[in-house]
């Protein structure tokens, strides 16, 4: 009867060579794979938020939603309600739509309303209050000026990026949720970046 031959220690140490690459290879794509499903989940809510302007415009004559760009306790000199208030007939403000995933500190800001009790932002999304709120497309800044279509006109984005100021005057800094930010369009798709309008084409000079 023949001997079973093990392993040599150069084909061990071989095999965990290759067993460390592999390892080595895998633990660097994670951060990517783990972004795309951040992403890929963020654009889900929005397409839903989307979803959900599209039948309040259907009820109110085809205007956006009359709505400050983001809840308490983010300062604004504007006095309507936020977006996922307004919106509370069409997604409830409960609903997991108003965060993104990738948002660790927005959607969580807490402040005490007007009788004294704790509340908390609720929304990870901004919204184009400034421009769209209250009007139709055709209405709009975006629309009468930039000259923008549906395809490049922005409703809502990641609410990120940057150094804010609270109604309480304290500051809370909002990193970046995503590599690149998501962006709701008039025309219900998601993208990841705003896109300059299109050239419009000019008679003879002259």
């Amino acid at each position: 009867m023949s001997r079973r031959r093990g392993f040599s220690l150069i084909e061990l140490m071989v095999a965990i060579s290759i067993i460390a690459i592999l390892l080595g290879i895998i633990l660097a794509a994670l951060p990517k794979v783990r972004e795309a499903g951040l992403r890929a989940a963020c654009g889900a809510n929005l397409h839903g938020i989307g979803v959900g302007i599209e039948a309040y415009k259907l009820d109110n004559g085809e205007k956006f939603p009359a709505a400050r760009y983001m809840p308490p306790p983010l300062l604004s000199s504007d006095t309507d309600p936020p977006l996922n208030v307004v919106l509370a007939d069409y997604i409830e403000a409960s609903n997991p739509a108003w965060r993104c995933p990738g948002d660790p500190v927005v959607y969580e800001l807490e402040y005490e309303d007007a009788a004294g009790v704790k509340q908390m932002c609720g929304m990870s999304y901004s919204y184009e209050g400034a421009a769209l709120s209250g009007r139709t497309f055709e209405e709009s800044f975006y629309a009468r000026v930039l000259k923008r279509d549906t395809t490049t006109t922005p409703v809502a984005h990641d609410f990120d990026g940057g150094t804010v100021e609270l109604q309480d005057g304290r500051t809370v800094f909002a990193e970046f949720n995503h590599t690149e930010r998501n962006v709701l369009f008039v025309d219900g798709h998601v993208g990841n970046v705003i896109p300059p309008p299109e050239p419009k084409e000019t008679g003879p000079q002259g």
